[in-house]
């Protein structure tokens, strides 16, 4: 009776099987059953480049372009500092030449009158005494001292300026956000250009791959990941005065699921990273557990006819030597799911485990009434 009953046990737990506690499914689970819309699951077996889909988001055309160059303009918002040297009789100065009793007349004395620094306002003007209003916002330092020097002609008897430029806020740009040093930085007429602009500024305060830069000049804001923009890059823009540029941090990371070493969710390392690689990150499968023919990527791709996306499920038979070649070409994407398929066998070994648990026992007691 006994062994009646305990044969019946086993009869009912093998009809469970599949509903045995398991951390991923099988590759043929994978494969095979698909409730509702079925899943386009494609093979990376091939060696052609052109046959394994190298997936890598494409950076978007950068919109905003190279400001002109500047040139060494008096801006509103700067200071300028004048300074008038004079030899003999002068307007500002007390030149001129002395004349003693005994030595006779002696040579001009020069002399110097330095006005206090002067902001350039709305107007972009300067006014200054005998000489009168300059419209200085728009001329170089040199310009305007020549300018000077000309309306002194005839005013004073031999009169040479100086001028020197401070530079304010309007030829400057904002950092913000994720970076180091956030703050005002001036422009110079050498041309700082983006990552000159978040270099001077201390660089990111996260991982490059995982900051997002954002610029905005004119009412119109641009992005591109950081590890995207190389010196030669159009994306690596001349900058202009009143341009903002903000850092972002947005890690992009994968999902490793399944019979795999390490299940936890890992960030890019840079912009590339192939599937070969990925599984390199997760530790690789686990030997007693994995299914080396069921390795899965489950991502998101765009509908043929253009209409929305679709559910696809890459798929890597480790078995095969030519899929490691594949491997290597296969582009992982932001938020891709990497599933490592558990075997089989894992299955029967949790029913021995669970039938040895359960029938001992019985057995046992069997043994002992005898």
């Amino acid at each position: 009776m006994m062994r009646t009953l305990i044969l019946a046990f086993i009869t009912t737990v093998l009809a469970g099987c599949a509903t045995l506690p398991s951390a991923a499914p099988t590759t043929g689970q994978i494969v095979r059953t698909q409730a509702g819309e079925p899943v386009d699951v494609r093979d990376i077996t091939t060696l052609t480049a052109d046959a394994v889909p190298i997936i890598a988001s494409a950076a978007p055309d950068w919109i905003i372009r190279d400001a002109p160059p500047l040139w060494d303009a008096i801006a509103v918002g700067d200071r300028v500092s004048i300074s008038i040297f004079e030899l003999g009789y002068g307007l500002f100065t007390q030149g001129g030449a002395t004349n003693d009793a005994t030595n006779g007349p002696s040579a001009p004395r020069a002399a110097s009158r330095a006005f206090p620094s002067i902001l350039i306002t709305e107007s972009g003007t300067v006014d200054l005494p005998y000489i009168g209003s300059i419209k200085a916002a728009g001329m170089t330092p040199a310009s305007m001292t020549a300018e000077i020097e000309r309306r002194l002609k005839g005013k004073s008897q031999f009169a040479q300026a100086l001028v020197t430029l401070e530079r304010g806020g309007a030829r400057s740009v904002i950092l913000s956000g994720d970076i180091k040093q956030p703050g005002r930085l001036l422009l110079t007429a050498s041309g700082e250009r983006l990552l000159d602009a978040v270099a001077l500024a201390g660089g990111p305060a996260s991982r490059i791959p995982d900051t997002l830069v954002r610029l905005t000049r004119d009412g119109f804001t641009h992005e591109i990941r950081m590890d995207r923009i190389a010196p030669g890059d159009p994306a690596n823009v001349r900058l202009a005065p009143g341009d903002r540029i903000e850092l972002v941090r947005n890690a992009r990371t994968f999902t490793v699921l399944g019979a795999a070493k390490s299940v936890s969710e890992i960030a890019f390392d840079s912009d590339r990273l192939t599937l070969i690689e990925a599984l390199s990150r997760a530790g690789g499968p686990v030997d007693d557990k994995a299914d080396a023919t069921g390795v899965f990527v489950f991502r998101f791709e765009p509908r043929a006819d253009g209409n929305g996306e679709q559910p696809v499920i890459y798929r890597l038979n480790m078995l095969q030597p030519q899929s490691y070649f594949a491997a290597q070409r296969f582009l992982m994407r932001e938020k891709d799911v990497l599933l490592i398929a558990n075997a089989r066998s894992n299955q029967i070994g949790k029913f021995v485990q669970l039938l040895n648990g359960l029938t001992a026992p019985a057995v046992l007691l069997d043994v002992v009434t005898r």
